[in-house]
């Protein structure tokens, strides 16, 4: 499976929007954070591109050119009515991949009527974990205490049509699979000589630069 490499906006540099701003940023993403704020703006413009600007203004949006953008994330949190115009603005821009946090259940209502594709719990979804799905290599992604995590994925090309003993994916990766969910059947637990198919959905767990690793190859 090649590296899914997608052009990222993340609107909103608190806690949370700078989370997945970093994290798709380690990923080697291309991504640009923004935020209102010109104190928020500078103190990430060192690690992550930033720029200050308020995506309410639809002229800001123009001079960021952010019809350009495949994906946007809007993790604003202290403005319902920002972070929905906000959306608004970028959905009208033609992005209609919108990840968008919500603080609240009407928040998330108002949001998904206007179009955004995903709704982010701000309670529950991590910055980080939101950072990996946004990347498109993961299905889902849950961060281990220590230096595992557990992630879902489709079969890599590279597997298909080969069982795990055949693969050797834990001597060549290190990685474990933990189980096989193919389409149309039970989930079934990875022993060795289930055969990994094109469309199956893979539980592997690993350590990150393992995952990276086996995902690449």
């Amino acid at each position: 499976m090649a590296n899914n490499t997608r052009s990222v906006l993340v609107v909103g540099l608190g806690r949370f929007g700078s989370s997945v701003a970093t994290t798709l940023d380690m990923m080697g993403q291309d991504v640009l954070a923004v935020d209102k704020d010109g104190e928020l703006a500078n103190r990430w413009s060192s690690q992550i591109p930033t720029v200050q600007a308020d995506m309410t203004d639809v002229m800001a949006l123009e001079q960021i050119n952010a019809s350009d953008f495949d994906t946007a994330v809007v993790a604003i949190g202290d403005s319902v009515e920002a972070s929905v115009i906000t959306a608004g603005n970028l959905l009208d821009a033609g992005i209609s991949d919108i990840w968008a946090k919500s603080v609240s259940k009407e928040h998330a209502r108002i949001l998904q009527r206007i179009g955004a594709r995903h709704i982010i719990n701000a309670e529950t979804d991590a910055g980080k974990r939101v950072g990996h799905l946004v990347s498109g290599n993961y299905l889902d992604y849950i961060e281990l205490e220590g230096a595992y995590n557990v992630v879902k994925i489709h079969t890599p090309a590279h597997v298909v049509g080969y069982t795990i003993e055949d693969a050797r994916v834990h001597e060549r990766f290190g990685i474990t699979v933990v189980g096989i969910k193919s389409p149309g059947k039970e989930f079934e637990y990875g022993s060795k000589e289930l055969i990994m198919h094109r469309n199956d959905e893979l539980i592997i767990m690993g350590k990150q630069n393992q995952i990276d690793r086996f995902l690449r190859s």
